[in-house]
């Protein structure tokens, strides 16, 4: 925000100034400081209300008649008084000090202390916006920790035990809060009928920042009140209601990219639908297949319904999710990692999934050329035990 914009929003209080600086500046001069047509101070009492009165009307009227306001000798009553604007063109003070001098002074002196004055006034006023704009810094960050930490609790819990898969993930918010979301839950926990069953949801939301974390507790909030009507089609049930729920009374500009998974542990069997998100992959013994299958994101069509696919499991595979910088990552030749990259990485990765995400996110710095990406990322790795 320029210093004149502030000013005009009434951000920086310049009181402080003609109560300190002006004073002093001025101090072996006999003023009247004018603002808005009433009286600010002064350190004499020769000019009466009336007097320092018609002085101002008779700026006014000659503002109406300059485009650049000068510094004006004004007469009144037989007495001589130098108008030193402040405002008008410049935006800074609608104000003028009127100073009484000698008949006889000559006009470049008051030249050289109206300038003295308005760059000390610029110098405040520079000094105080820096000091504000720090302070708003310093809120903002603190701020954006806040959202963070909150955007953090949402997180599944590193240590969570799973009786039937063994997982690791990678969170990395580029802006500290960031549009990604992450969760695994263990379904068989309260519900013996599918003990070791496992849901999973990965999602993008569109944009960078707090705005997209809003977003994201958006969606949290949305999944805690939703209940499964057939287990058999729930990861396409999960898409439709967070669709459902997604849209608002006005349109809200952003759209959302998920997949939705659920293994089930008796028949060995992984439940997934897609919502236009990067496809997901299962590392086999001896082949990768790609979960490609899926309709388009969430936000887009209020209506829109999302299809349920399967695929079958063996003990050892690893299911990999991610989002979309791990695929959009550039190098310098502006080439992206892409899926060919990402497949060929996945293949020659561990096969255990912590060491399988620091290999990927070494292969990605290593192709890009950068320690950090240019968008939020998030991987996660799923063994089946």
């Amino acid at each position: 925000m320029s210093i004149d914009r502030a000013l005009a929003n009434n951000i920086i209080d310049e009181t402080l100034w003609f109560k300190t600086t002006l004073a002093l500046t001025l101090t072996e001069f006999n003023y009247y400081l004018i603002k808005k047509n009433g009286q600010i101070s002064c350190n004499f009492s020769s000019l009466c209300d009336q007097h320092y009165t018609n002085l101002y009307k008779q700026f006014q009227a000659l503002s109406l008649q300059h485009s650049t306001i000068e510094i004006l000798p004004l007469n009144d009553d037989g007495k001589t008084s130098w108008a030193l604007p402040f405002g008008k063109d410049s935006s800074l003070f609608d104000c003028i000090i009127l100073l009484d001098l000698p008949a006889n002074v000559e006009s470049h002196h008051v030249s050289a202390l109206y300038f003295k004055l308005l760059y000390q006034l610029k110098s405040f006023q520079f000094s105080e916006a820096s000091s504000q704009l720090n302070a708003a810094q310093v809120w903002i960050r603190d701020e954006i920790e806040e959202i963070t930490r909150l955007q953090q609790l949402m997180l599944p819990d590193k240590g969570i035990e799973l009786s039937s898969v063994k997982m690791a993930y990678t969170y990395k918010a580029m802006k500290g809060a960031g549009g990604d979301y992450l969760d695994i839950v263990d379904l068989g926990k309260s519900r013996p009928d599918i003990q070791g069953d496992i849901g999973m949801i990965i999602a993008d939301v569109s944009g960078h920042g707090p705005a997209a974390a809003v977003e994201t507790a958006m969606i949290d909030a949305i999944l805690r009140t939703f209940e499964p009507k057939n287990l058999s089609s729930s990861s396409s049930e999960v898409l439709n209601y967070i669709n459902q729920h997604f849209f608002t009374k006005k349109p809200r500009g952003s759209f959302l990219t998920a997949t939705v998974l659920r293994y089930n542990c008796k028949d060995k069997e992984l439940i997934y639908a897609n919502a236009g998100h990067p496809h997901a992959y299962l590392k086999k013994a001896n082949r990768l297949v790609a979960l490609d299958q899926g309709g388009i994101p969430i936000g887009v069509l209020r209506e829109q319904n999302w299809d349920t696919y399967r695929v079958s499991v063996d003990v050892g595979d690893i299911l990999f999710v991610y989002t979309d910088v791990v695929i959009e990552t550039q190098n310098a030749q502006k080439e992206l990692f892409g899926f060919d990259r990402l497949e060929k990485a996945i293949s020659a990765a561990p096969d255990e999934p912590e060491a399988m995400l620091e290999y990927l996110e070494q292969q990605m710095k290593l192709f890009c050329g950068f320690s950090e990406f240019q968008d939020d990322l998030t991987m996660c790795a799923i063994q089946f035990i």
